[in-house]
């Protein structure tokens, strides 16, 4: 028998010794176009990316574009964003409001975040930028007076879809919101619907459509806490049942009108797009004659009237889509003084029980 014969030995490969990794040559301008494309555009909703976009094109590249990413201080991104606050307002005069800037900042942040973990950046820089408080604008919140007459003015208004205004000032939508909503999310019998689209206009990035914008209807809305149920009280429901009738009539005398279904449509069964229906509502303000509103007053009304009424705080932050209730709080915490000041005076029995004790009275 023959022997065996071992076969060739292995010969062990000698592994380089690891040295230092060398940094990537990348700009800022390479990184946002890269990060924008391959870590924002998937997880975010297409009007934030598009926000980021647009951020990057008018502001990040023009001024830190060209730097190599290894080469930025925190003193430089300082420095930018000083620059954007005192000139960057592209329109006019002036630099960037307190809000654009903590925008800008927040995208940088999570852009450069992601240069760390890819080993391109050793710390997030943005970390140190410091920027001034946003400052709180008064917000236009229509009196009861007023109220009552846009009510008036959306009742005699020709276009049936103008009772969106009546609706919006019991419900508190964004105007994407009340834009987007359609009558399979609405349910007649329990008296309550679902918001889960918005419709907007955004920056169009198709080269083969020559609009630079067009409409998007989304189907996931702001945050999670903005798919949410909202019910409508009595006396809205029955204004809202004949709306539905009007439509249901214009429907059957006009078939293929409204095929997407949409609550608040226009005469021809368009969809309403939120510049459109900020045309109603301005038309319906002036025959109202009240000043300075916007549509978005009318969701800030709805939160005043539901605090003067005593709704608390965690429910009203849920109907209005906010992410907690201390944002509530921060936005509408000046309605609550009158609510305080009558909880404060329903203790006022038990301070009248014990005024008749006196003092060495009390055993």
């Amino acid at each position: 028998m023959e022997a065996l014969t071992a076969g060739p030995a292995e010969v062990a490969v000698e592994k380089p010794a690891a040295g230092p990794r060398q940094v990537e040559p990348v700009t800022v301008g390479e990184w946002m176009d890269r990060w924008l494309e391959k870590y924002a555009k998937p997880t975010v909703k297409l009007s934030t990316y598009c926000s980021y976009e647009q951020l990057i094109r008018s502001h990040v590249k023009p001024q830190l574009g060209g730097r190599y990413l290894s080469t930025m201080t925190g003193e430089d991104l300082q420095d930018f964003f000083n620059e954007r606050r005192a000139q960057g307002n592209l329109k006019r005069k002036g630099g960037l409001s307190t809000k654009t800037l903590i925008n800008l900042r927040n995208m940088l942040h999570l852009a450069f975040g992601q240069a760390v973990k890819n080993k391109l950046l050793t710390e997030n820089l943005v970390e140190g930028v410091r920027l001034p408080k946003a400052e709180k604008h008064e917000m236009r919140v229509l009196d009861r007076e007023e109220q009552t007459r846009l009510i008036l003015a959306a009742r005699r208004a020709p276009e049936p879809a103008a009772f969106g205004i009546i609706f919006d000032l019991f419900t508190g939508l964004r105007m994407g919101e009340l834009c987007g909503l359609r009558w399979e999310n609405v349910d007649m019998e329990g008296r309550s619907f679902k918001v889960c689209e918005t419709r907007n206009r955004l920056r169009n990035f198709d080269d083969s459509v020559e609009t630079s914008t067009s409409v998007e209807t989304v189907k996931s809305t702001k945050t999670d806490n903005s798919r949410r149920t909202v019910f409508i009280m009595d006396g809205l429901y029955q204004d809202f049942l004949d709306y539905q009738a009007i439509q249901m009539s214009i429907q059957k005398q006009n078939p293929g009108y409204n095929p997407d279904g949409y609550v608040f449509c226009q005469e021809n069964g368009d969809p309403y797009e939120p510049r459109t229906y900020q045309d109603l509502f301005k038309r319906c303000v002036r025959q109202a004659g009240i000043p300075d509103a916007n549509f978005h007053s009318l969701r800030h009304t709805f939160a005043t009237r539901a605090l003067e009424q005593g709704m608390d705080v965690v429910t009203l932050s849920r109907l209005l889509g906010h992410a907690t209730p201390s944002v509530t709080l921060d936005k509408y915490g000046h309605a609550l003084n009158d609510h305080k000041r009558a909880s404060v005076e329903k203790l006022g029995g038990v301070y009248s029980a014990g005024r008749g004790i006196r003092r060495g009275q009390e055993r």
